[in-house]
């Protein structure tokens, strides 16, 4: 049967494996990943396009602030039907889903893992904290890459002027555009520190295990020296 120490250090890690894994989940269900406000320029008006977007579904609103011109009214629709023209943005957006769906997967091995320690002493090494570390830190990579590839496409590839301008019938010209970035994005942070917590709370667990083996193997050390002295 595991120690006191194993069982409530590999229930914590257990604890915030499964964390990891509702946020990861939290952050594919849901879609404020960002707000985009797309400055536009019409022939005698001028105003805004809102674009609030995340992996699936988005949503378009368009107001005009300077000039006489029509708003047009908020309206819902999906990422990638509006991504079938432009294949490098539609491409990295399957790999951001792609990642977090491998991390989704790592992250519920690594609950699998810390919940076996739990209740055993597993005899095979990777099911043991190695094993723990192993999917903590692709997930953790997975996520990672994840959020570095979603605002490269946003800032780099200029996702939210594209969706403006394939979404608008009009001949109005865009611009500068503006993003902030919402909680289903800052969410896999979150993520980020239960798995560094993770890797934590088993390191804890093995180095006061290798502190105690080491204490117990002192008296044996000091008697040997005390008979060859006698």
């Amino acid at each position: 049967m595991p120690s006191l120490l194993k069982t409530l250090s590999f229930t914590s890690g257990f604890v915030l494996s499964i964390g990891s894994f509702a946020v990861i989940c939290t952050c594919l269900g849901t879609q404020e990943w960002v707000t985009s406000s797309v400055h536009f320029k019409g022939a005698n008006y001028s105003g805004y396009a809102y674009i609030r977007y995340g992996l699936f579904q988005a949503r378009h609103e368009k107001k005009v602030t300077e000039g006489v011109g029509l708003d047009q009214q908020p309206a819902n629709f999906q990422v990638f039907e509006k991504l079938t023209g432009n294949d490098a943005q539609k491409i990295i957006h399957i790999l951001i889903i792609l990642f977090l769906v491998s991390g989704l997967l790592f992250s519920f091995m690594g609950s699998v893992t810390t919940c076996l320690n739990i209740v055993s002493n597993p005899y095979l090494t990777y099911l043991g904290p190695i094993g723990v570390y192993i999917w903590t830190s692709i997930n953790g990579i997975c996520i990672l890459l994840a959020m570095i590839l979603f605002a490269s496409n946003t800032e780099l590839n200029g996702m939210p002027k594209y969706l403006a301008e394939i979404i608008d019938n009009s001949d109005d010209k865009y611009f500068e555009t503006r993003n902030t970035y919402g909680y289903s994005y800052w969410l896999l942070l979150l993520s980020l520190f239960l798995n560094i917590g993770t890797i934590g709370v088993i390191y804890y667990y093995q180095h006061a295990r290798y502190s105690k083996q080491k204490e117990q193997e002192r008296p044996l050390e000091n008697a040997s020296k005390d008979v060859i002295l006698f």
